[in-house]
């Protein structure tokens, strides 16, 4: 059975089981949550050991064949670029389908934030071994030491050359088990789609919310089936963009299903290499990096959030210099949130309020009932681009193999 009908299963059913459950019922979304946040961390189990064991030996094997600094600068600019172009696609979003004002509430809850100084910090601890002690909480150390090793092994292939076996056998152990994991998600994906809808029925939609949703709705529909597909073709992407789209089913439908990036990574890095074709190598060393930089989706939700946000305070729009600066704060934003494990689009909104300042530093608080659908429509995006890049670079550097679709997982 292929995968992306697993997840459609797993799904279905925790839906049936909502419609199972009475409104009334309030004890039993207490276990619900436990059982949810259990399959939640098991869906990213392995990803973290995964991309930090992958990373070293397909940067020495690229090293070697003098392809790595190529095809690494290629996806950082292409990645740190749609960071940008989708910022300002969501500013543009929000300011042409202006949606009703938000109610003037405050969450304390929501303001918590990450600080990029702590994150610079954490970058480069004291000890290299204190990287791995805070791999539960960043991203980015773990990544970073995992580019130094592979290019300090690449200084020296044949002093090296009796490591690398063992690092590869490490690798592939990883990928096993993130293998198994991808196959049971469907099972994982039943309660944590019960969970899901239980949250959105307990948050409810006030009306001046609709808006909002309705036009960041439109907006992730356009883009994922009418902006994703033209920018692949554009850029030089060879296949034809809808039957790659087919090939993301899988961890489109896990996206959808959890409202993380995290919980469908690791099918999204099985979906690249056993239906997209990407090579071994180029996918180890891209998707890292698009886990971090890549996350186009969140960037176009928490700008047009953000405008909505501020519309709300003020009857001007803001000017052109505030814009501009709205065009850096965010991508910068979701890069450092991206640096935390499972940081979500509320995350990243308080970061760009706090950095924005003007008096909106608590403005994220506005958005709170809506926080978590804007996060699932983030998410979506968030996968499907890093795929559509991964799958761009791999075509034109001559890594990525064609297949069928009756041949996709």
């Amino acid at each position: 059975m292929k995968l992306w009908l697993k997840y459609a299963f797993g799904i279905a059913m925790g839906a049936i089981l909502y419609i199972a459950l009475p409104p009334s019922m309030v004890r039993g979304t207490t276990a619900i949550t436990f059982i949810s946040e259990i399959s939640l961390k098991i869906g990213g189990y392995a990803l973290v050991f995964m991309l930090a064991s992958g990373i070293p030996v397909s940067v020495f094997r690229l090293s070697e064949a003098h392809r790595f600094w190529k095809i690494f600068s290629q996806s950082f600019f292409l990645l740190v670029g749609s960071l940008i172009v989708a910022a300002g696609l969501g500013l543009a979003v929000a300011l042409i389908f202006k949606s009703a004002p938000l109610p003037l509430i405050t969450d304390s809850g929501l303001t918590q934030t990450l600080d990029p100084a702590e994150m610079v910090r954490s970058t480069f601890p004291p000890s290299i071994f204190s990287t791995f002690a805070g791999s539960g909480t960043w991203l980015l150390p773990l990544l970073v030491f995992g580019f130094a090793f592979g290019l300090a092994v690449a200084h020296d292939p044949v002093m090296a050359r009796p490591l690398i076996p063992v690092l590869d056998v490490i690798s592939r152990t990883a990928y096993l088990i993130n293998t198994f994991i991808s196959e049971i998600l469907g099972i994982l994906l039943i309660a944590v789609s019960l969970n899901l809808f239980l949250v959105l029925r307990n948050t409810g939609l006030p009306v001046e919310y609709r808006g909002i949703l309705f036009s960041a709705g439109v907006a992730a529909v356009v883009v994922l089936f009418g902006v994703f597909p033209l920018a692949y073709r554009i850029l030089g992407g060879k296949a034809n963009p809808y039957v790659l789209l087919y090939g993301m089913l899988g961890p489109l439908l896990a996206a959808a299903g959890s409202g993380s990036i995290f919980f469908s990574s690791g099918s999204a890095i099985r979906h690249l290499s056993e239906s997209l074709g990407v090579k071994r190598d180029t996918n180890a060393t891209i998707f890292p990096l698009a886990l971090m930089t890549g996350r186009a989706g969140s960037a176009l939700v928490v700008a047009s959030a953000f405008i909505a946000m501020f519309l709300s305070y003020s009857r001007n729009g803001p000017g052109l210099a505030q814009l501009l600066l709205l065009l850096v704060l965010v991508p910068f934003s979701v890069f450092v949130a991206s640096a935390g494990i499972r940081s979500d689009i509320s995350v990243m909104l308080s970061l760009v309020c706090m950095l924005f300042g003007q008096g909106f530093q608590n403005g994220a608080s506005l958005l709170v009932p809506v926080a978590f659908p804007l996060s699932i429509l983030a998410a979506i995006l968030d996968s499907a681009w890093m795929m559509f890049a991964v799958a761009l670079i791999g075509d034109r550097q001559g890594e990525r193999t064609t297949k069928r679709a009756r041949n996709f997982i």
